[in-house]
């Protein structure tokens, strides 16, 4: 097995597009995958080339599916302050992650750009597919495995400077879109970072670390859903969140939350399993009360026909009877 510390793309991944501008040197991995001890010999090298931080990967392997050619990746290593980054790519591997031996808890930040993540603890999966970025425990144990050709951006930071920033329990595990406006503002905030690494005062590292840590915590307010049924409050919340700010919208549906919400639709009907109002419930009242303010604001200025199009209802007979199972009141009788 040979481990390269060079500047060079390995052969097989020079497509790849890798960092260029870090002020640490570049580790590669390539292990030849008919060897006899080609896992001992990946868990070797891996665990040096980690060792400048704290060891959370366990029982690395190769799937057994692969035995010919080599298993090559790359990982690319700085710091913000008390942040370790890393930037990584690889093929497909698996095995254990969990710190619960450490001293000091930590997050674990995996900023999804190909390939995919998954992740299992308890017999339940989570997928993380690029354009996704999921946090989570580092102390939990869970069985992971990455999709060839993955690609990520990895944060590894102290658990307390989120839970010092207002964010007053922290997701075991949440996946949030990167387009959500407070995601891209954390990726672009970190690309701005890595440009200017080297020409960052002390002070400046250290603000550096804080607008991450705000902007990661932002992220986790305003739009983590977490994974773990502990959390499920956590996903009704942003259901809600997107049902409102969408409520207009002919195509809202389950489907189309969850996809919003980066969670199956699954996770999303278990979560409103548990309160008396499911999620399509919640969007009929909310229509109806919406429709409601407009019949008393604009009085005769709308028809009842007008209003129960706008707010979606298939017809005045359906909106009016469920109208009045809601106020106990007819629509018509608000119209002047």
């Amino acid at each position: 097995m040979t481990i390269y510390t060079s500047d060079v793309i390995m052969p097989g991944i020079s497509g790849v597009d890798s960092p260029s501008n870090s002020s640490s040197p570049r580790m590669h991995i390539q292990v030849a995958l008919a060897h006899a001890q080609r896992d001992e010999l990946l868990r070797q090298q891996w665990r040096r080339l980690n060792d400048a931080r704290p060891w959370h990967v366990h029982s690395l392997r190769v799937p057994g599916q692969y035995t010919t050619g080599h298993y090559r990746c790359w990982v690319d290593s700085s710091e913000i302050g008390d942040i370790a980054v890393s930037e990584q790519y690889g093929d497909a591997v698996e095995g254990v992650i969990g710190m619960k031996r450490a001293t000091e808890r930590r997050t674990v930040v995996h900023i999804m750009h190909s390939g995919g993540l998954s992740l299992t603890e308890a017999g339940r999966t989570v997928q993380v597919p690029p354009g996704t970025m999921c946090v989570r425990d580092a102390q939990v144990p869970r069985e992971f495995s990455y999709r060839p050709g993955t690609r990520a951006r990895v944060l590894l930071l102290p658990s307390e400077t989120l839970t010092g920033t207002g964010l007053d329990q922290l997701p075991t595990l949440t996946v949030i879109s990167q387009k959500a406006p407070e995601a891209r503002l954390l990726l672009g905030q970190l690309h701005l970072i890595r440009r200017m690494r080297g020409e960052l005062s002390p002070a400046g590292v250290h603000a550096a670390q804080q607008s991450v840590v705000q902007l990661l915590t932002g992220a986790l307010m305003s739009r983590g859903v977490s994974a773990d049924p502990a959390f499920r409050p956590s996903l009704r919340t942003a259901a809600r969140n997107c049902v409102e700010a969408r409520l207009l919208d002919p195509h809202l549906s389950p489907a189309e939350v969850a996809r919003t919400l980066s969670v199956s639709v699954r996770t999303l009907h278990r979560a409103f399993a548990e309160v008396d109002e499911s999620l399509m419930a919640y969007v009929r009242r909310r229509r109806l009360e919406r429709a409601r303010e407009e019949l008393v604001a604009l009085g005769g200025r709308y028809t009842v026909s007008a209003v129960a199009a706008r707010w979606h209802f298939a017809d005045v007979s359906h909106f009016s009877r469920a109208f009045k199972r809601q106020f106990g009141e007819t629509p018509s009788s608000l119209v002047h």
